[in-house]
């Protein structure tokens, strides 16, 4: 919000010319975000007590918003502006009331909540769950949230710890490309010059797919599970399963502890690491799983204890979608 979009709003609200729907939007936003009750009259005492100067509001503002200085004029606000000036602290957060729809986005009014710092924030929605922003991202959470749907609309990269919901499912929005989620962690970020979208799964199961411009239908949807990505193209409009960059154990974490092999076949050391990593390895040939394997793997991500395990057995591995295939020389079994 500008300067000057915070200036007409702080003049409507006192004057009493504000419509229901920003008065809605002022009042649920302190609630949620400063946790004062508005209609807690001891929390503020009399009136007086509670106002502040603009010059001192704008203060605030421009040392996290980089907005320029404002002359100093003085005036009074009610317990509202007050609140919102002690609010500003490396996030900066703003009423968007009829947000104009961006082609092949869906319109949404709500809070919006900008991270201008130069480190992640952590944002608290309405149903305790969590959101970190990362620096430069934005996130707006629909007016009705937790009515129907939990709705946000995300521009950068964020991370999100969803508290499960079987009934109101999560939505985040990100360009034209939804995730929708029951309660579950997952990444959202942007690839380089906004080209790529892409989501990966920490913990439970998302379903992302493409909105249709009336924002109804669906398509290209897949279901993705820990450890494993999907990356939307923006241009083509196509979304590509992958694994993750580095995935991490979803298994037993036990299983860190169990990675040291003693000449055990290596379809039984790709046994513990499908169970660890919860990712398909594939063996093209059976013979490939009688070689044994000797070594200590504890302390190293899957792909390079796979580049071991092939360095050992003369084989190789290659990622397709989200399946690992392995191939070499088959190996004498050992009686």
């Amino acid at each position: 919000m500008t300067n000057g979009e915070f200036e007409r709003l702080s003049e409507r609200y006192n004057n009493g010319k504000c419509t229901p729907e920003e008065i809605a939007f002022i009042e649920t936003w302190v609630e949620l975000n400063c946790g004062v009750d508005q209609h807690d009259a001891t929390i503020f005492g009399s009136e007086a007590d509670a106002t502040i100067t603009e010059t001192e509001i704008w203060q605030n503002i421009q040392i996290f918003s980089g907005l320029k200085p404002k002359p100093k004029k003085k005036s009074k606000r009610n317990w509202l502006i007050s609140t919102v000036a002690a609010a500003v602290t490396l996030i900066v957060i703003s009423v968007v009331i009829g947000l104009r729809e961006q082609p092949g986005e869906l319109p949404l009014a709500g809070l919006e909540t900008y991270n201008t710092s130069l480190s992640e924030q952590r944002i608290i929605l309405p149903d305790s769950s969590i959101v970190i922003l990362s620096e430069g991202a934005s996130i707006i959470t629909d007016e009705n949230y937790g009515e129907h749907n939990r709705t946000v609309r995300l521009t950068g990269e964020a991370f999100f710890d969803i508290k499960r919901n079987p009934n109101k499912p999560f939505l985040v929005y990100s360009g034209e490309l939804v995730t929708e989620v029951l309660g579950t962690s997952f990444h959202v970020k942007p690839g380089l010059d906004n080209k790529a979208i892409e989501v990966s799964v920490v913990t439970g199961k998302v379903s992302v797919y493409v909105s249709e411009k009336d924002h109804t239908q669906r398509k290209s949807g897949v279901i993705i599970i820990p450890n494993q990505k999907v990356v939307f193209n923006t241009k083509l409009k196509t979304i590509r399963q992958d694994i993750v960059d580095e995935p991490k154990i979803v298994g037993n974490k036990a299983l860190n502890s169990v990675f040291n092999f003693d000449a055990i076949p290596v379809s039984e050391v790709l046994d513990v690491l499908r169970q660890a990593y919860g990712i398909d390895i594939v063996l093209s040939k059976s013979g490939i799983g009688d070689c044994r394997f000797t070594g200590d793997l504890s302390g190293f991500e899957l792909f390079r204890q796979l580049d071991y395990i092939c360095d050992v057995i003369d084989a190789e591995y290659e990622v397709r979608g989200t399946t690992i295939f392995m191939t070499g020389n088959e190996c004498q079994t050992l009686h």
